[in-house]
């Protein structure tokens, strides 16, 4: 099973859209369950018309097993069963103060119940905003998937917010377990030096989050030269060396404005106040398309209305894709430790122009349905390859994170 959240700095960049047919997209390959976590607004069982029996209110306060909890689509949406292999978990039909507001309980439930699904997706559709409810659902090595879009120009800067909060959510786990972690790692003969190093790294934490004060990655080169070889410091590091963000852009129309509204100022923000070290991968877009806005409008997913209507298959891909996956996944360049910071950042700038050009020239961005399938591709793509990561086997408690590192 893989786990995939999706998330969104900013309501109204078509997150629900996007995770809906992202999972019907996937469905076709094995079998997927799309997960509506954001129960405030219930957006996913407002879009689809069809009746749903038990929902996330059943499993979390009616002890009803998770597995009961799924609903396959309504055959009166989907009659020749295209997608028999689609399931959906609903949010609760009305409002619910403590699944709203994920009390620590609630939480934990929660998450055990997810991992407890038998899927080979797991689709999480996760409410909009920077919030630790939308954090603590992302993975440990990688962002899962953000979306935004040109037409919504704060959503990018408070998905570059959520990527630091992600960082720092993992960096505050290790180090609230401030006496394990440092026993597990020691090394010095000064039994006081790993206390001083993680109290550093806990006040610079802090310090960035409330102030936004330099970079995360200068900061521990400097560390690092304090304080020589320490394997806490490493760590870190290597953390952040490996961690991969990924994006999708929603109503793309113009391959400049996006280099300009999102790709830019997304790659400068993470680059400034983490690290030049992070890999930013873009899997695709969505073009602005008249039909998806109908497929709304009409309560039908698009990709159910285009079937149905125009009773076709599914575009393919062309073969032009394998040119492009070596571009989706980790960035393996390594940068020197003197090199300009705003060298490196307009080089992966450039980088990621480069790519949407690429894919715009070689057919990517005509339609939805091609979009969703270069974007599945994708995600396939990476799942088989040892060296990349998006998503999860399971959502990790803090003591599995801390045990893991």
């Amino acid at each position: 099973m893989r786990i995939i959240p999706v998330a969104s700095g900013k309501g109204g960049v078509g997150k629900t859209t996007f995770c809906l047919n992202l999972a019907l997209t996937l469905s076709k390959y094995g079998q997927t369950v799309l997960i509506d976590l954001d129960p405030g607004t219930s957006s996913l069982r407002s879009f689809l018309d069809m009746p749903i029996k038990k929902d996330i209110f059943h499993f979390l306060k009616k002890d009803i097993p998770i597995d009961e909890c799924i609903t396959p689509l309504n055959t009166n949406l989907d009659p020749e069963g295209l997608f028999k292999k689609f399931y959906l978990i609903a949010s609760p039909k009305n409002f619910v103060h403590d699944i709203v507001n994920f009390s620590d309980q609630i939480k934990t439930k929660l998450i055990r119940g997810i991992n407890s699904i038998k899927a080979d997706y797991v689709i999480i559709d996760n409410k909009a905003g920077l919030d630790t409810n939308v954090i603590d659902f992302l993975p440990v090595t990688n962002t899962g998937i953000l979306i935004f879009t040109p037409k919504v120009k704060a959503a990018t800067l408070t998905a570059a917010e959520m990527v630091r909060a992600a960082i720092f959510r993992i960096c505050r786990t290790l180090f609230t377990q401030q006496e394990q972690f440092s026993f597990s790692l020691y090394q010095s003969k000064d039994k006081s030096e790993n206390s001083r190093v993680i109290t550093s790294i806990k006040e610079k934490i802090d310090e960035i989050c409330g102030y936004d004060e330099g970079s995360f990655e200068d900061f521990l080169i400097e560390l690092g030269k304090k304080f020589k070889n320490n394997i806490i410091i490493r760590t870190i590091r290597q953390f952040i060396e490996n961690y991969r963000v990924y994006f999708v852009l929603n109503q793309f129309d113009s391959v400049q404005e996006s280099a300009d509204r999102v790709i830019k100022p997304f790659v400068e923000r993470i680059y400034s106040s983490i690290s030049s070290k992070i890999s930013v991968n873009n899997l695709g877009w969505l073009v602005e398309d008249k039909e998806i806005k109908k497929s709304v409008e009409y309560g039908l997913p698009y990709l159910l209305m285009q079937h149905y209507r125009k009773k076709q298959g599914h575009k393919k891909l062309n073969s032009w894709y394998s040119e492009l996956k070596s571009s989706v996944g980790i960035n393996e360049k390594k940068h020197k430790k003197d090199i300009d910071i705003k060298k490196i950042t307009d080089n992966e700038i450039d980088r990621q122009l480069n790519l949407l050009n690429k894919m715009y020239t070689h057919g990517c961005g005509k339609d939805p349905l091609t979009n969703l399938d270069f974007i599945v591709e994708g995600i396939k793509g990476i799942g088989l390859s040892s060296a990349q990561d998006l998503g999860m086997r399971k959502i990790l408690s803090n003591q599995e994170i801390l045990r893991n590192f």
